[in-house]
């Protein structure tokens, strides 16, 4: 008899996890730079996530597009519990939290689903056995509309080849164990530990394995057990998902991963060449994966993909909108990509930057500013692209969201922030004018969280109640490292770290609308 859960692991829930690449306003984004006109997120849209989790994703996207039309499934009760609960809490109506597994959903009827403007599913299809996969490609293939985008994230066979052996010992390893997956992860980390140093010639034989392996122990036990403990784990060439799609009515038309849609930027010279003598787009993709050792891809499909005619994809691009992250300006600009580091010229991105700090980025009055004026919008673009890419800024919702987002995306916060009372952790809020989410430190959530309780204004009361919030959930003041356990001091270093972000964050998150804007002060004469 078949368990319910197909081989996946299930006897832990998986990380509560946020990747801005599936929001809505980003893949819209990506889409128009690669000049295919995009869903518009202004009116009333449908957006789907197969294999959701715990939901994060959905209920960012339900909270600041109350225009759209939410659904989540899992086959874990588990998690689809978690998204109800907080979608329950947060008063979002227009989001479906659905248990089901890609056979279930595949095996509706088509009056039971609508069709959908974005389709997301990530981290999946290299996890579950041939057959699910092609039930979740089956379910784009029926339920993605016309003009629609699918968004599919897998580990790629150029990357992890070396790491295929190693998993197949995980796996023997694991099921001789009877502990619980994310236990049973640290020990078998251990003993691949003994095995290396035990003079095991393998790992230096396959350095590219080893680096893997270390990256994947940086994470959290319960991330690596769901990395590398189930019966499937399919590292996947490209073709093995473009001419899947391709079956399904749906195009490759580039990655979410901004960076590699730039050949100059992300792929060695001499591979560029190969890729520019490729006759398909199967083959340019391949070369592309082999160029860098790809290990992991996040591919954005279109159902139909007839290129944007010049002049309307021109004044779709004048409209986009920039926020900044409140990631610090660095002069000179570097980003970290696939062939190393990339500096970019002061009198491109210093004055991108000035801008972005002080406000939203338009394209259009961008380009009326030295160095872009008269220059082909490609330049720019490029520009853009890559501040983007290294996570200075996100594309804004189309005029900065709406009141109702605002208010859905502060109940949502509220929620969030609330939850490390219980001595979890989401160390991140939703953003309503670029419907995504950022990661901050749970400090800093938490003091959020108490402003949008409202307590305060003043410092010593916010203060107070971040104290009283860490010490509730058993959590401590440090310094250098060390637990402070005079009570007194504990409130004395809260204090000064809430005056820094009274000073220094709070109008930043105002701007962002994750915090109310500052009260108007009354003027005393305007009234007699």
């Amino acid at each position: 008899m078949t368990h319910w859960n197909d081989g996946y692991i299930t006897d832990i829930v998986y990380t509560s996890n946020y990747y801005r690449e599936t929001s809505p306003v980003w893949l819209a984004t990506a889409s128009l730079v690669l000049g295919h006109r995009p869903p518009d997120l202004s009116k009333p849209f449908r957006y789907a996530d197969l294999g959701c989790g715990h939901g994060f994703t959905a209920l960012t996207v339900a909270a600041t597009c109350p225009n759209a039309e939410v659904w989540a499934f899992d086959f874990n009760p588990a998690h689809v519990e978690s998204g109800r609960i907080m979608a329950q809490r947060a008063g979002l109506t227009n989001i479906r939290f659905q248990e089901a597994s890609f056979a279930d959903i595949a095996a509706m009827d088509d009056s039971a689903l609508p069709e959908f403007d974005f389709i997301v599913s990530h981290g999946v299809i290299s996890w579950v056995s041939p057959e699910n996969r092609n039930h979740l490609l089956s379910i784009i293939g029926r339920r993605l509309r016309p003009g629609g985008l699918a968004y599919l994230s897998y580990n790629v066979l150029t990357g992890w080849a070396g790491m295929v052996p190693i998993q197949r010992l995980i796996q023997q390893l694991a099921r001789n164990s009877q502990d619980r997956s994310d236990v049973t992860a640290g020990q078998v980390l251990a003993y691949l530990d003994r095995l290396k140093d035990g003079g095991a010639a393998f790992f230096p034989a396959t350095p590219e394995a080893t680096k893997r392996l270390d990256e994947v122990r940086r994470n959290d036990t319960r991330y690596v057990a769901h990395e590398l403990f189930n019966a499937d784990w399919n590292p996947l060439m490209f073709s093995d998902v473009a001419e899947a799609m391709a079956a399904m009515k749906c195009t490759f038309i580039g990655s979410a991963t901004l960076t590699e849609n730039i050949d100059s930027v992300s792929v060695p010279p001499g591979v560029q060449t190969l890729m520019a003598d490729a006759k398909t787009t199967i083959m340019r993709e391949t070369l592309r994966d082999f160029g860098i050792a790809q290990g992991f891809r996040r591919d954005i499909y279109r159902r139909g993909a007839p290129p944007l005619p010049p002049f309307e994809h021109q004044a779709l691009l004048n409209d986009l909108e920039l926020a900044w992250t409140g990631r610090q300006p660095e002069d000179p600009f570097t980003l970290a990509t696939a062939v190393g580091t990339l500096t970019g010229s002061s009198d491109v991105y210093k004055p991108l930057l000035d801008i972005l700090v002080k406000g939203p980025l338009s394209i259009r009055d961008v380009r009326e500013l030295e160095p872009f004026a008269g220059k082909p919008l490609v330049e720019l673009l490029q520009a853009v692209t890559l501040l983007l890419a290294a996570g200075y800024a996100q594309p804004m919702l189309p005029q900065g969201g709406t009141a109702a987002g605002r208010d859905a995306t502060e109940r949502l916060n509220r929620v969030v922030t609330n939850i490390h009372v219980t001595g979890a952790e989401i160390p991140r809020v939703v953003v309503p004018i670029t419907g995504s989410a950022l990661n901050i430190d749970l400090l800093e959530t938490v003091t959020i969280g108490v402003i949008l309780a409202g307590h305060g204004p003043d410092i010593p009361t916010i203060a107070r109640h971040v104290l009283a919030e860490l010490t509730s959930s058993n959590r401590s003041v440090q310094r250098e490292g060390k637990p402070i356990t005079d009570p007194a001091d504990a409130l004395s270093v809260v204090i000064e770290i809430v005056t820094t972000f009274m000073t220094v964050r709070l109008g930043f998150w105002q701007r962002l609308g994750v915090l109310p804007p500052p009260r108007p002060v009354k003027n005393p004469r305007a009234s007699r």
